[in-house]
């Protein structure tokens, strides 16, 4: 009677799909977004200094990823995965429960909603640095402003709560259904990086040029607040 090979009935670990990097920013970002919104809403004066370096660290890790989605690994590329109506809504119909369309990165309609969190984030910290609550907090970059953009810039960031709160929600939901009707786990795969799902070739690693390019960002952001002011 022949015996198992070593290793035959241990699960495989999958492809790797999401860089290191990829992986850093995606939850560095649910972080920093998860401090400004907590502070901006319950923090009160004292919590003010948390919430706008929130608001300068999710302004780095935007710029990282769109310069990430340029230089980056294939998969963390735009060119991957942002494709035309047509593309997306045969993407739509081809959906059914328990067998989803399998691509290695983002599926055409998740690549759109990278797109639209990268906005709504980005221009909420973009806003934040010309706010004033005409009392005690001043954005860094205020008294740049015009009132007529500082005006139209405290608007905008006071819906934040809406519209941050409204793409976090249907993040999340999208995560759901593609876990409960799907049966795709990408919840894992952003942590681990790995897809059990699909076979082939890992994705290839860029370390350096990674960590370069969010020193890069990181950078830009402090500079801007150095100097500008």
């Amino acid at each position: 009677m022949n015996k198992p090979t070593e290793g035959t009935d241990q699960a495989q670990p999958g492809t790797l799909v999401w860089d290191g990097w990829l992986r850093l920013f995606h939850w560095a970002l649910a972080g920093a977004v998860g401090v400004c919104v907590y502070t901006g809403l319950f923090g009160g004066f004292e919590a003010m200094d948390w919430h706008q370096w929130g608001g300068f660290t999710v302004l780095a890790l935007v710029l990282f990823r769109l310069l990430w989605g340029l230089a980056g690994p294939a998969t963390a590329r735009f060119s991957d995965f942002l494709r035309g109506p047509e593309t997306v809504l045969a993407y739509v119909r081809a959906l059914s429960p328990g067998q989803a369309p399998q691509r290695r990165g983002h599926n055409p309609l998740g690549g759109w909603a990278v797109v639209l969190i990268l906005l709504v984030v980005g221009l909420q910290g973009v806003t934040g640095l010309f706010t004033t609550d005409d009392l005690f907090v001043e954005g860094p970059l205020y008294d740049l402003a015009s009132e007529g953009w500082a005006r139209l810039a405290n608007q905008i960031h006071g819906l934040g709560p809406w519209t941050v709160g409204s793409v976090v929600g249907l993040h999340l939901l999208a995560l759901a259904v593609h876990r409960g009707v799907f049966k795709e786990r990408l919840l894992g795969a952003m942590v681990s990086g790995r897809r059990p799902e699909h076979t082939g070739e890992d994705i290839q690693r860029r370390p350096l040029l990674g960590g370069g390019l969010m020193v890069l960002a990181a950078g830009v952001v402090w500079a801007v607040l150095t100097y500008l002011p």
